[in-house]
């Protein structure tokens, strides 16, 4: 079978689309790269942004109360659990 030239054409305007094509997936995947690279830097000034901004926060009061701890003793019917309050 002899080569004609609408088969030679056929060929070069096949590689040059599949040419264009390889081309295009490359440019998209360095698009997606660069926004995956912006949005993780967005991120990450959130980040930073938000642990300056705890750490400046002014600390919240200790209760009035003291700590908040109960007492508990084993007893033959279970455990009795008491508040610092009803002591004493």
């Amino acid at each position: 079978m002899t080569a004609s030239v609408a088969d030679f054409g056929s060929t070069a305007i096949n590689a040059f689309i599949r040419a264009c094509g390889a081309a295009l997936l490359a440019i998209g995947a360095a698009l997606a790269l660069m926004f995956a690279f912006v949005a993780a830097a967005i991120v990450g000034v959130l980040v930073a942004g938000a642990a300056l901004a705890m750490r400046m926060m002014p600390k919240r009061p200790a209760p009035a109360g003291g700590p908040e701890t109960l007492e508990a003793r084993r007893t033959p019917f279970g455990w009795e659990v008491e508040s610092p309050r009803r002591k004493g």
